[in-house]
């Protein structure tokens, strides 16, 4: 490839990072059906920062605490984080996280990882390998 060529590689090359970069700066939002409240709920993407968050969640004992937290920033309607302000203010619950008990186990498996995949942590598109060229 001439000098030329590698130019607008590396060009079109960059116009394409800064345009999934800046994509992904903007917050992906998707609603679920939830079967057991019979409701409808709206979950928005993670920063990279509340992923690492997510991830390192202390277990307490619970081997679904990081899915838990996950949906509980997540859910933004309704807002997890108000209902779990209010119904700890009512003594429904103890800790803020356990909001997120509205949900069956199964349920809060299924609704974290749709955050973790609209997120961009999980996909089932991979990376692959392609045939080396030689002389490249």
């Amino acid at each position: 490839m001439d000098e030329k060529n590698k130019q607008d590689v590396f060009r079109m090359f960059a116009q394409k990072a800064m345009k999934r970069l800046e994509e992904k700066k903007k917050t992906q939002y998707q609603t679920l059906y939830v079967p057991s409240l019979n409701e409808k709920i709206k979950i928005r993407s993670l920063m990279y920062g509340e992923v690492a968050e997510c991830m390192t969640v202390e277990d307490d004992g619970d081997p679904n605490r990081a899915d838990k937290y996950s949906v509980y920033i997540a859910v933004v309607e309704p807002d997890l984080r108000e209902v779990a302000k209010q119904l700890k203010d009512q003594g429904e619950i103890e800790e803020y996280m356990d909001v997120v008990d509205i949900f069956n186990i199964s349920e809060i498996r299924d609704i974290a990882k749709r955050i973790m995949e609209l997120s961009g942590v999980s996909s089932n598109k991979r990376v692959t390998v392609v045939k080396d060229l030689k002389n490249s």
